[in-house]
Protein backbone atom coordinates (compact mmCIF):
# COMPACT_ATOMS: atom_id res chain seq x y z
CA UNK A 1 0.00 0.00 0.00
CA UNK A 2 3.20 2.45 0.54
CA UNK A 3 4.23 1.43 -2.59
CA UNK A 4 0.90 2.82 -4.30
CA UNK A 5 0.88 5.62 -1.90
CA UNK A 6 4.21 6.92 -3.52
CA UNK A 7 3.66 6.06 -6.88
CA UNK A 8 4.54 8.53 -9.62
CA UNK A 9 1.49 11.04 -10.29
CA UNK A 10 0.27 11.57 -14.32
CA UNK A 11 1.09 14.72 -15.80
CA UNK A 12 -2.38 14.98 -17.30
CA UNK A 13 -5.40 12.92 -16.10
CA UNK A 14 -5.19 9.65 -18.02
CA UNK A 15 -8.44 10.06 -19.86
CA UNK A 16 -7.21 13.27 -21.84
CA UNK A 17 -4.22 11.33 -22.71
CA UNK A 18 -6.38 8.57 -24.01
CA UNK A 19 -8.53 10.70 -25.78
CA UNK A 20 -5.68 12.99 -27.68
CA UNK A 21 -3.33 9.54 -28.77
CA UNK A 22 -7.43 7.88 -30.03
CA UNK A 23 -7.76 11.18 -32.05
CA UNK A 24 -4.71 11.66 -33.21
CA UNK A 25 -3.10 8.59 -33.79
CA UNK A 26 -6.00 6.85 -34.93
CA UNK A 27 -6.87 10.24 -37.66
CA UNK A 28 -2.90 9.64 -38.53
CA UNK A 29 -3.72 5.82 -39.27
CA UNK A 30 -6.68 6.54 -41.53
CA UNK A 31 -4.73 8.92 -43.03
CA UNK A 32 -1.69 6.66 -43.89
CA UNK A 33 -4.19 4.16 -44.73
CA UNK A 34 -5.82 6.50 -47.46
CA UNK A 35 -2.72 7.06 -49.22
CA UNK A 36 -1.71 3.50 -49.31
CA UNK A 37 -5.22 2.81 -50.70
CA UNK A 38 -4.98 5.33 -52.80
CA UNK A 39 -1.24 4.93 -54.18
CA UNK A 40 -2.12 1.23 -54.36
CA UNK A 41 -4.87 1.88 -56.97
CA UNK A 42 -2.58 4.30 -59.39
CA UNK A 43 0.92 3.37 -61.11
CA UNK A 44 3.85 3.87 -59.30
CA UNK A 45 7.42 5.70 -59.66
CA UNK A 46 9.86 7.93 -58.41
CA UNK A 47 7.83 9.98 -55.83
CA UNK A 48 4.81 8.20 -55.25
CA UNK A 49 6.85 5.04 -54.73
CA UNK A 50 8.88 7.54 -51.32
CA UNK A 51 5.42 8.99 -50.40
CA UNK A 52 4.24 5.22 -50.01
CA UNK A 53 6.84 4.16 -48.07
CA UNK A 54 7.15 7.34 -45.80
CA UNK A 55 3.19 6.21 -45.32
CA UNK A 56 4.33 2.70 -44.07
CA UNK A 57 6.97 4.01 -41.54
CA UNK A 58 4.85 7.06 -40.17
CA UNK A 59 1.85 3.87 -39.74
CA UNK A 60 4.50 2.09 -37.65
CA UNK A 61 5.87 5.13 -35.95
CA UNK A 62 2.74 6.54 -34.79
CA UNK A 63 1.76 2.94 -32.95
CA UNK A 64 4.74 3.40 -31.20
CA UNK A 65 4.30 6.78 -30.02
CA UNK A 66 1.51 5.60 -28.56
CA UNK A 67 2.92 3.75 -25.80
CA UNK A 68 5.58 6.40 -25.70
CA UNK A 69 3.26 9.21 -24.82
CA UNK A 70 1.29 6.79 -22.05
CA UNK A 71 4.60 5.85 -20.37
CA UNK A 72 5.70 9.81 -20.69
CA UNK A 73 2.55 10.66 -19.12
CA UNK A 74 2.41 7.83 -16.35
CA UNK A 75 6.01 8.54 -15.21
CA UNK A 76 6.43 4.82 -15.59
CA UNK A 77 6.47 1.99 -18.43
CA UNK A 78 3.42 -0.05 -17.52
CA UNK A 79 3.70 -2.27 -21.02
CA UNK A 80 5.89 -5.13 -20.09
CA UNK A 81 9.55 -5.93 -20.74
CA UNK A 82 8.44 -7.78 -24.65
CA UNK A 83 6.67 -4.02 -25.27
CA UNK A 84 9.59 -2.38 -24.33
CA UNK A 85 12.23 -3.88 -26.58
CA UNK A 86 9.48 -3.58 -29.65
CA UNK A 87 8.57 -0.34 -29.03
CA UNK A 88 12.40 1.11 -28.77
CA UNK A 89 13.42 -0.94 -31.79
CA UNK A 90 10.47 0.05 -33.87
CA UNK A 91 10.83 3.46 -32.41
CA UNK A 92 14.36 4.12 -33.87
CA UNK A 93 13.80 2.33 -37.17
CA UNK A 94 10.51 4.20 -37.98
CA UNK A 95 12.25 7.34 -37.01
CA UNK A 96 15.23 7.02 -39.29
CA UNK A 97 13.02 5.84 -42.14
CA UNK A 98 10.73 8.87 -42.18
CA UNK A 99 13.78 11.65 -41.34
CA UNK A 100 15.86 9.95 -44.75
CA UNK A 101 12.58 9.47 -46.82
CA UNK A 102 11.83 13.54 -46.21
CA UNK A 103 15.51 13.93 -47.70
CA UNK A 104 15.00 11.99 -50.32
CA UNK A 105 11.91 13.42 -51.50
CA UNK A 106 13.84 16.40 -51.10
CA UNK A 107 16.41 15.84 -53.30
CA UNK A 108 14.53 13.65 -55.66
CA UNK A 109 12.01 16.21 -56.29
CA UNK A 110 14.93 18.84 -56.84
CA UNK A 111 16.79 16.05 -59.23
CA UNK A 112 13.53 15.99 -61.26
CA UNK A 113 12.78 19.73 -61.95
CA UNK A 114 16.74 19.66 -62.40
CA UNK A 115 16.23 17.65 -65.03
CA UNK A 116 13.46 18.67 -66.87
CA UNK A 117 15.06 22.24 -67.42
CA UNK A 118 17.78 20.46 -69.06
CA UNK A 119 15.69 18.55 -71.46
CA UNK A 120 13.44 21.95 -71.72
CA UNK A 121 16.91 23.62 -72.61
CA UNK A 122 17.93 21.47 -75.14
CA UNK A 123 14.59 21.16 -76.49
CA UNK A 124 14.71 25.32 -77.05
CA UNK A 125 18.02 24.86 -78.54
CA UNK A 126 16.69 21.96 -81.00
CA UNK A 127 13.77 24.24 -81.97
CA UNK A 128 16.22 27.08 -82.86
CA UNK A 129 18.41 24.66 -84.69
CA UNK A 130 15.06 23.49 -86.45
CA UNK A 131 14.18 26.88 -87.61
CA UNK A 132 17.43 27.35 -89.11
CA UNK A 133 17.30 24.87 -91.09
CA UNK A 134 13.99 25.16 -92.51
CA UNK A 135 14.89 29.42 -93.13
CA UNK A 136 17.85 27.74 -95.43
CA UNK A 137 15.73 25.44 -96.71
CA UNK A 138 13.17 28.03 -97.61
CA UNK A 139 15.93 29.64 -99.46
CA UNK A 140 17.32 26.82 -101.42
CA UNK A 141 13.90 25.88 -102.46
CA UNK A 142 13.09 29.33 -104.43
CA UNK A 143 16.63 28.76 -106.18
CA UNK A 144 15.70 25.08 -107.26
CA UNK A 145 11.75 25.16 -107.80
CA UNK A 146 12.01 24.45 -110.89
CA UNK A 147 13.96 21.21 -110.80
CA UNK A 148 10.84 18.80 -110.49
CA UNK A 149 12.54 16.01 -109.91
CA UNK A 150 13.95 17.10 -106.64
CA UNK A 151 11.49 15.03 -104.35
CA UNK A 152 9.50 17.39 -101.59
CA UNK A 153 11.32 18.22 -98.61
CA UNK A 154 9.56 16.78 -95.64
CA UNK A 155 10.67 17.54 -91.61
CA UNK A 156 10.30 14.55 -89.50
CA UNK A 157 9.44 15.63 -85.82
CA UNK A 158 10.42 13.31 -82.78
CA UNK A 159 7.73 14.05 -80.23
CA UNK A 160 8.62 11.01 -77.54
CA UNK A 161 9.31 12.93 -74.45
CA UNK A 162 12.77 11.54 -72.95
CA UNK A 163 11.95 9.42 -69.85
CA UNK A 164 11.39 11.95 -66.38
CA UNK A 165 11.86 8.62 -64.18
CA UNK A 166 14.32 9.28 -61.73
CA UNK A 167 15.29 6.08 -59.67
CA UNK A 168 14.77 6.15 -56.07
CA UNK A 169 15.77 2.17 -55.70
CA UNK A 170 19.26 2.27 -54.83
CA UNK A 171 18.78 5.37 -51.98
CA UNK A 172 15.80 3.89 -50.37
CA UNK A 173 17.37 0.48 -50.26
CA UNK A 174 20.25 2.37 -48.63
CA UNK A 175 18.14 3.78 -46.09
CA UNK A 176 15.95 1.07 -45.03
CA UNK A 177 19.39 -1.05 -44.76
CA UNK A 178 20.71 1.87 -42.25
CA UNK A 179 17.31 2.01 -40.16
CA UNK A 180 17.13 -1.49 -39.71
CA UNK A 181 21.21 -0.87 -38.40
CA UNK A 182 20.34 1.48 -36.06
CA UNK A 183 17.61 -0.47 -34.58
CA UNK A 184 19.21 -3.53 -33.88
CA UNK A 185 21.16 -2.90 -30.71
CA UNK A 186 18.01 -1.41 -29.05
CA UNK A 187 15.85 -4.56 -29.61
CA UNK A 188 19.11 -6.40 -28.44
CA UNK A 189 19.85 -4.24 -25.57
CA UNK A 190 16.81 -2.49 -24.43
CA UNK A 191 14.95 -3.84 -21.24
CA UNK A 192 12.85 -2.13 -18.30
CA UNK A 193 14.51 -1.50 -15.13
CA UNK A 194 12.22 -1.55 -11.57
CA UNK A 195 12.95 1.42 -9.58
CA UNK A 196 11.46 2.10 -5.44
CA UNK A 197 8.05 4.07 -6.13
CA UNK A 198 6.84 1.66 -8.22
CA UNK A 199 8.62 2.99 -10.93
CA UNK A 200 9.28 1.07 -13.93
CA UNK A 201 11.66 2.41 -17.21
CA UNK A 202 12.31 1.30 -20.27
CA UNK A 203 15.52 2.07 -21.41
CA UNK A 204 19.36 0.50 -21.70
CA UNK A 205 20.83 -0.26 -18.21
CA UNK A 206 24.65 -0.63 -19.89
CA UNK A 207 25.91 3.14 -19.73
CA UNK A 208 28.87 2.30 -21.71
CA UNK A 209 26.75 0.50 -24.48
CA UNK A 210 24.19 3.50 -24.20
CA UNK A 211 26.68 6.85 -25.08
CA UNK A 212 27.98 4.81 -27.97
CA UNK A 213 24.88 4.11 -29.24
CA UNK A 214 23.09 7.39 -28.64
CA UNK A 215 26.49 8.90 -30.16
CA UNK A 216 25.69 7.59 -33.27
CA UNK A 217 21.95 7.78 -33.37
CA UNK A 218 22.78 11.83 -32.83
CA UNK A 219 24.88 11.96 -35.82
CA UNK A 220 22.94 9.57 -38.04
CA UNK A 221 19.54 10.27 -36.80
CA UNK A 222 19.79 14.12 -35.62
CA UNK A 223 22.28 16.06 -36.98
CA UNK A 224 22.67 14.53 -40.56
CA UNK A 225 19.43 14.71 -41.68
CA UNK A 226 18.46 18.19 -40.23
CA UNK A 227 21.94 19.53 -42.79
CA UNK A 228 20.84 17.72 -45.33
CA UNK A 229 17.19 18.76 -45.05
CA UNK A 230 18.39 22.42 -44.74
CA UNK A 231 20.84 22.86 -47.84
CA UNK A 232 17.71 20.95 -49.31
CA UNK A 233 15.04 23.20 -48.49
CA UNK A 234 17.19 26.55 -49.30
CA UNK A 235 17.55 24.53 -52.61
CA UNK A 236 14.15 24.18 -53.18
CA UNK A 237 13.25 27.74 -52.22
CA UNK A 238 15.70 29.15 -54.53
CA UNK A 239 14.39 26.77 -57.46
CA UNK A 240 10.71 27.91 -56.42
CA UNK A 241 11.94 31.75 -56.79
CA UNK A 242 12.57 30.62 -60.72
CA UNK A 243 9.00 31.61 -61.68
CA UNK A 244 9.69 32.16 -64.97
CA UNK A 245 11.78 29.34 -65.45
CA UNK A 246 9.06 26.57 -64.11
CA UNK A 247 6.51 28.00 -65.61
CA UNK A 248 7.74 26.62 -68.62
CA UNK A 249 7.90 23.01 -67.36
CA UNK A 250 5.58 20.57 -68.60
CA UNK A 251 5.41 18.30 -65.90
CA UNK A 252 3.31 20.32 -63.37
CA UNK A 253 3.69 17.42 -60.73
CA UNK A 254 7.46 18.30 -60.35
CA UNK A 255 6.31 21.94 -59.03
CA UNK A 256 3.57 20.37 -56.49
CA UNK A 257 6.90 17.61 -55.22
CA UNK A 258 9.03 20.85 -54.56
CA UNK A 259 5.84 22.74 -52.49
CA UNK A 260 5.59 19.29 -50.49
CA UNK A 261 9.64 18.77 -50.20
CA UNK A 262 9.82 22.15 -48.76
CA UNK A 263 6.18 21.50 -46.36
CA UNK A 264 7.58 18.44 -45.12
CA UNK A 265 11.29 19.81 -44.43
CA UNK A 266 9.68 22.04 -42.14
CA UNK A 267 7.20 20.08 -40.26
CA UNK A 268 10.31 18.19 -39.48
CA UNK A 269 11.91 21.22 -38.08
CA UNK A 270 8.76 21.96 -36.01
CA UNK A 271 7.68 18.70 -34.86
CA UNK A 272 10.24 16.13 -35.02
CA UNK A 273 13.64 17.53 -34.51
CA UNK A 274 12.37 18.95 -31.17
CA UNK A 275 11.56 15.33 -29.62
CA UNK A 276 14.99 14.17 -31.08
CA UNK A 277 16.90 16.99 -29.22
CA UNK A 278 15.67 16.49 -25.89
CA UNK A 279 16.10 12.40 -26.11
CA UNK A 280 19.92 13.37 -27.19
CA UNK A 281 20.24 16.17 -24.13
CA UNK A 282 18.36 13.60 -21.76
CA UNK A 283 20.78 10.45 -22.69
CA UNK A 284 23.80 12.76 -21.98
CA UNK A 285 23.01 14.75 -19.18
CA UNK A 286 21.27 11.39 -17.74
CA UNK A 287 24.78 9.25 -18.19
CA UNK A 288 27.45 11.87 -17.21
CA UNK A 289 25.83 11.34 -13.72
CA UNK A 290 27.31 7.68 -14.05
CA UNK A 291 24.19 6.22 -11.94
CA UNK A 292 21.06 4.16 -12.45
CA UNK A 293 19.14 6.07 -10.43
CA UNK A 294 19.37 8.95 -13.04
CA UNK A 295 17.32 7.14 -15.42
CA UNK A 296 14.40 7.91 -13.56
CA UNK A 297 12.34 11.40 -15.30
CA UNK A 298 12.21 14.53 -13.20
CA UNK A 299 9.07 16.25 -13.66
CA UNK A 300 10.27 18.89 -15.39
CA UNK A 301 11.99 16.36 -18.30
CA UNK A 302 9.09 14.27 -17.53
CA UNK A 303 6.92 17.19 -18.89
CA UNK A 304 8.95 18.00 -21.92
CA UNK A 305 8.91 14.68 -23.32
CA UNK A 306 5.60 14.11 -23.10
CA UNK A 307 5.20 17.85 -25.02
CA UNK A 308 7.51 16.98 -27.89
CA UNK A 309 6.30 13.67 -28.35
CA UNK A 310 3.00 14.85 -28.07
CA UNK A 311 4.13 16.93 -31.26
CA UNK A 312 5.84 14.17 -33.09
CA UNK A 313 2.89 12.17 -33.60
CA UNK A 314 1.13 14.85 -35.18
CA UNK A 315 3.16 14.89 -37.78
CA UNK A 316 2.54 11.06 -38.75
CA UNK A 317 -1.13 13.13 -39.23
CA UNK A 318 0.18 16.02 -41.26
CA UNK A 319 2.62 14.22 -43.67
CA UNK A 320 -0.20 12.41 -44.87
CA UNK A 321 -2.58 15.02 -45.33
CA UNK A 322 0.52 17.23 -46.85
CA UNK A 323 0.58 14.20 -49.69
CA UNK A 324 -3.05 14.26 -50.35
CA UNK A 325 -3.54 18.22 -50.89
CA UNK A 326 0.03 19.00 -52.75
CA UNK A 327 0.12 15.99 -55.09
CA UNK A 328 -2.47 16.27 -57.85
CA UNK A 329 -2.02 12.27 -58.47
CA UNK A 330 -2.74 11.48 -54.79
CA UNK A 331 -5.31 13.88 -54.30
CA UNK A 332 -7.06 12.84 -58.02
CA UNK A 333 -7.01 9.21 -56.44
CA UNK A 334 -9.79 10.25 -53.70
CA UNK A 335 -12.28 11.71 -56.54
CA UNK A 336 -15.10 9.39 -57.67
CA UNK A 337 -14.72 8.51 -61.61
CA UNK A 338 -11.79 8.30 -64.13
CA UNK A 339 -9.26 10.50 -64.46
CA UNK A 340 -6.15 11.20 -67.24
CA UNK A 341 -2.98 10.05 -65.26
CA UNK A 342 -0.48 12.52 -65.32
CA UNK A 343 3.25 11.95 -66.08
CA UNK A 344 4.96 10.14 -63.90
CA UNK A 345 6.97 11.99 -61.11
Amino acid sequence: MSELAHSPEPLLPPLVTAAYVACVAGAAALANCSVLAALFKTSRSGLLTIILQLAIADFVLGASLCSELWSFNARTWVFGNQSCIAYRGLSVFASTVSCYLVATIALHSLATVNFEEKSLTKHIKRNEQDEDEEIRSSRHSLVTSSDSSTPPRTMNLDYRVSSKRISVIQPTIFIWILSVSLSIPEFVLATTVHFDHNIVMCTIVDTSQRLYMYSILAVLNLFLPIVVMSVAGVLVILKLRLRSLLSQIECFESISSLKLSLWLIIVYMVLCSPRSIVTAYSVYSKTSQGNQTSLAHTNEMASVNLATSSTYIVSTLVRPLLSIILLPRVRKSFSFGSYIQADNV
